[in-house]
């Protein structure tokens, strides 16, 4: 209903434009007199509505989309405006007196040539038009057969023009899916590469450590007390590697909501120091803190910003060597709280620095097999700090130290 009552209204428009027209020229080009001039107003206006009526049927019905070629739609067009065009003149004639025996058929003859120049011009323009809807067409064929990397030229600025630059941008956002969809799938291999591997690695050792317990190959105290502690190692590895799948499947869930309440950072980075200390004793590593007054309350859930604190310190006792330090510091910038920690260790190699918290991604030498996990601490740290509404990036050079940075949110008054 709403499409029939916007050709019925075009159709209005245009010949009320029509007969102003032609009252305009009449009046003030051809000096015709009033009288004439309403005359010809009204059998134009008469045969223009009766023809208006034809055009609306025609459409409404959808008689043009019968025939199942542009082509020929528009010559049937064109064809059926020639036909009422003759109607007109012949009303016409016969309303103003017309020869029927000379001037009528001369103005037939004429309208005959004209109409075979404008079907003529129509083809040629149908041609054009008909061959940039099938560059489309094969366009939309081959991507549907996955060939994500054709694109359809755009010539000048009309509908089809605009059609296949939508078609484009649809192709490049597929193109884009896919190519992200790759990724994901080689990242899941991986993880499960990776996982498989750490797994294995320290059930094995355990297993082999377990036998020669049970089976009497070590009999002496002291060796029995070392297979026991690399036992229990080896097993703190492991749950290790639970929690952190276990808490990155909460995070990719979106399962995990952080409530976040006002807290003292720097009592939060105290305590992480002291748990950590024996670890960097045992590695010869100096651990040093220190908290801005202005930046020591903060938004925060305690519990997950300390397994925060705890990878990437964590993280730098693995690359640090002896004699080396870690130091955590926090400050104010612009109302917002930076957190960094920093080390003195190997630092980040330039080609790993864009993937370093990609889950399961580990450079040659960031982040090696040889230094165990599953590469998924700093992928964790990303999304607790992101859940925090804050923002995290490393800087570092190889051969000076790597310095991670995050920001947290202060409590409003």
């Amino acid at each position: 209903m709403r499409r029939f009552l916007h050709q019925s209204s075009l159709l209005l428009l245009t010949l009320a434009i029509a007969l102003g027209l032609v009252s305009l020229v009449g009046h003030f080009g051809l000096m015709l007199p009033m009288s004439e001039l309403e005359g010809i107003v009204k059998l134009f206006g008469s045969l223009g509505f009766g023809a208006g009526i034809v055009a609306i049927v025609a459409l409404q019905s959808r008689m043009l989309s019968l025939l199942r070629s542009l082509r020929a739609q528009i010559i049937a067009a064109i064809g059926l405006g020639g036909i009422l065009v003759a109607a007109l003149l012949q009303g016409v004639a016969r309303a103003m007196f017309i020869s029927t025996d000379h001037d009528l058929p001369l103005l037939l003859l004429v309208l005959i040539f004209m109409l075979v120049l404008a079907l003529g011009f129509s083809i040629a323009v149908g041609n054009v038009l008909v061959a940039r809807l099938a560059e489309v067409r094969a366009g939309a064929a081959a991507l549907a057969k996955g060939d994500l990397a054709l694109r359809i030229p755009e010539h000048g600025n009309d509908e089809v023009s605009i059609l296949a630059a939508d078609f484009n941008q649809m192709a490049d956002a597929l193109a884009q899916s896919a190519e992200r969809q790759h990724e994901l799938e080689q990242s899941r291999r991986d993880l499960i590469a990776a996982i498989s591997h750490d797994l294995r690695t320290p059930l094995t050792a355990v297993r082999a450590m377990i036998e020669a317990l049970a089976d009497g190959v070590v009999t002496e105290p002291a060796m029995q007390q070392r297979y026991l502690n690399s036992a229990n190692a080896q097993l703190t590895n492991l749950s290790t590697l639970v929690d952190d799948l276990f808490e990155m499947a909460q995070l990719d869930a979106g399962v995990l909501r952080l409530e976040l309440e006002r807290a003292s950072l720097g009592d939060l980075i105290s305590d992480t120091l002291s748990n950590l200390q024996p670890h960097a004793d045992a590695h010869g590593v100096q651990l040093r803190g220190s908290v801005a007054p202005e930046a020591d309350l903060v938004l925060m859930n305690a519990p997950k910003l300390q397994r925060v604190l705890y990878n990437l310190i964590s993280n730098a006792l693995r690359h640090t060597p002896s004699d080396g330090t870690i130091a955590i510091q926090a400050q104010t910038i612009n109302q917002t709280v930076h957190v960094e920690v920093s080390d003195t260790g190997e630092g980040i190699q330039p080609d790993d620095l864009p993937h370093i918290f990609e889950r399961t991604y580990r450079g040659e030498k960031s982040r090696s097999r040889d230094y165990g996990g599953a590469g998924l601490g700093l992928a964790i740290v990303r999304a607790i700090i992101e859940a925090h509404g804050g923002n995290v990036w490393v800087e570092s050079q190889p051969q000076h130290g790597a310095r991670f940075v995050f920001t947290l949110q202060t409590p409003v008054n």
